[in-house]
């Protein structure tokens, strides 16, 4: 994976300012600034841990190649039939995905490509989601070597009121946490609140070996 970039940020916090003074027990209006910050930083980091897109918003991923006899590296030694093996779909990650802006694909003069959305169909009964070639469609070749593929999307959750009720009081924990604690980087202070990370873990979206990681032959 070449990388993923938030396109467009949400346009609301899964938690309001008011919301957030209650639960801090805060009635001064003089921390309003920190306190809304402190929002976003603490959706943003049970973003990270669980690999899941809270508030509704836009993420590009760019792929360098999909073709697993492109990778840059392969340890051990292959065995079975030398096969060309070929993802026919594309993860996406941070679920859960709504819609599919668009799939382009960049030629070595960086001139881009919509894909055509007829051409695929995405898999969103599973997390994390993903964009599956229809049967007999293939991905364009002759590509560039560096984030030849390009997906936008539109992820996360549709409203506040969408939001489990556990990530919104995992939120309440973590901007609690980094509200009572500003400045403290000992030993202990740096991580996520126990309960916290108790109250995402149904939520955590993980890969590998048995996930939804696994190639595909087409």
């Amino acid at each position: 994976m070449a990388g993923l970039k938030v396109h467009t940020e949400p346009a609301s916090e899964p938690i309001t300012l008011a919301e957030a003074k209650t639960y801090l027990r805060v009635d001064s209006s003089g921390d309003d600034a920190l306190i809304t910050s402190l929002i976003i930083t603490a959706r943003k980091l049970c973003e990270i841990h669980m690999q899941r897109a809270i508030m509704s918003q836009t993420l590009q991923l760019f792929l360098d190649t999909l073709d697993d006899y492109e990778d840059p590296l392969w340890e051990g030694i292959r065995t079975a039939p030398d096969l060309n093996y070929y993802k026919n779909y594309i993860d996406l990650p941070f679920p859960v995905v709504s819609s599919i802006t668009h799939v382009k694909t960049y030629d070595d003069e960086d001139t881009a490509t919509t894909f055509d959305s007829s051409k695929y169909y995405v898999d969103s009964s599973r997390e994390p989601a993903r964009i599956v070639l229809r049967k007999g469609e293939t991905f364009p070749t002759a590509l560039r070597v560096a984030n030849a593929i390009e997906v936008q999307y539109v992820t996360g959750y549709s409203s506040a009121d969408a939001v489990p009720e556990p990530i919104k009081f995992a939120i309440y924990q973590i901007l609690t946490f980094l509200y009572e604690h500003r400045g403290d980087m000992y030993e202990g202070k740096t991580s996520l609140p126990p309960t916290a990370k108790r109250l995402l873990e149904p939520y955590v979206v993980y890969s590998g070996l048995g996930s939804s990681k696994l190639m595909s032959i087409g």
